[in-house]
């Protein structure tokens, strides 16, 4: 049963939200809601954040990012597929060479480090490394600190770097819809969303989401988005969801991990961001999109973030869900394979030599 104090984090994350949506705050559901809700958690307090409530979430968000969605877009995935697959492998890369040091730093055990630092899935990457001898707790602790960090820092980085896409959408995108064309749309949604389930993929309810909703956008059988207080919703429930997952028990057993884990997503976060950088200049991509498309920050909310700013939504969002199927996907076969031609031994060694220890 919730507890009043659950429920007063719930109200103050609730009202925090509302006003930084009116200051104009970039992604301000999310971002109040997860600052309160780590908070109440940090303090102690029983946070009302169910997973299924997460789900619902996902599901409003991906349905509204992929009415975003249009023929020329879906024809522009398979143009830059080349470049979306290179980017997922320079993440996992990143993230592997970093995962040395870190582990060091840290003083975990290097497989741990991996998956701490793998751009993945929030459980995901924790169930993953556990099945590979890591341990779970460090793994999703920094998991979630990761998708914080980078939702809080990108969209203000970006905008205070004064760029923006300038794409504000047809005027049919534009239009909300009415409340039996949202009934359709998410109902699609839960099709799409039920049969990736069945599947057994990673992520379905933002995928199944995001491809139901492209399907009624490409298919010009529905237009325009979900009404703003429904879509506000769902990144509200995003944002519990993730400032849950802050918990006082964790961060006083591990404090060290949550220090050095901090400092080297800002490292991975700006290896990826010179790795952006040379694909704009490669591809012809503005860099904006490139560095969202590139960022080790999740799926949800990069394709929030450029949706706000007025970004190639279709773009951005496919890139994410490339990388996700081959992070939650492929993960483990791409971390035995670097373990068996011996990357993470020649890391190690190499930074003894560096560091002067035998």
């Amino acid at each position: 049963m919730p507890t009043p104090a659950g429920l007063a984090v719930l109200a103050a994350a609730a009202v925090v939200a509302y006003l930084a949506s009116r200051l104009g705050v970039p992604l301000a559901w999310v971002l109040g809601a997860l600052a309160v809700t780590a908070a109440g958690s940090l303090a102690n307090v029983r946070v009302i954040a169910p997973v299924n409530g997460r789900r619902f979430g996902q599901l409003l968000v991906g349905s509204n990012i992929g009415l975003n969605m249009s023929a020329e877009a879906m024809a522009l995935i398979a143009q830059w597929l080349p470049a979306m697959l290179a980017t997922a492998v320079a993440a996992v890369g990143a993230a592997a060479v970093l995962s040395v040091p870190f582990a060091r730093a840290a003083r975990i055990d290097t497989t741990t480090a991996f998956f701490s630092l793998t751009p993945g899935g929030l459980s995901e990457m924790a169930n993953i490394g556990h099945d590979e001898g890591a341990r779970p707790e460090p793994i999703a602790l920094s998991q979630a600190i990761r998708v914080a960090l980078l939702v809080c820092t990108m969209p203000p980085l970006i905008i205070a770097l004064g760029f923006d896409g300038g794409i504000p959408g047809t005027a049919a995108a534009r239009q909300t819809l009415s409340l039996p064309d949202v009934a359709i749309t998410l109902a699609v949604c839960l099709g799409c969303v039920a049969v990736l389930r069945l599947l057994r993929a990673n992520n379905a309810w933002m995928i199944g989401a995001l491809v139901g909703a492209g399907i009624v956008a490409t298919t010009g059988l529905i237009e325009g988005h979900l009404p703003a207080a429904l879509f506000a919703f769902g990144q509200f429930l995003i944002g519990i969801a993730i400032g849950a997952r802050f918990r006082r028990e964790s961060l006083m057993r591990l404090p060290r991990v949550c220090v050095v884990v901090t400092l080297f997503i800002v490292v991975l976060a700006a290896v990826l961001l010179g790795y952006a950088a040379l694909l704009a200049a490669v591809t012809g991509i503005d860099f904006s999109s490139a560095a969202l498309a590139a960022s080790p920050g999740g799926l949800a909310e990069m394709s929030l973030t450029a949706q706000v700013l007025h970004l190639n939504v279709a773009l951005v969002t496919s890139f994410h869900i490339v990388r996700s199927f081959f992070v939650n996907g492929l993960t483990q076969h791409v971390f035995r394979l670097l373990r068996r031609i011996g990357l993470f031994r020649g890391l190690e060694a190499g930074l003894d030599r560096l560091t002067g220890r035998r």
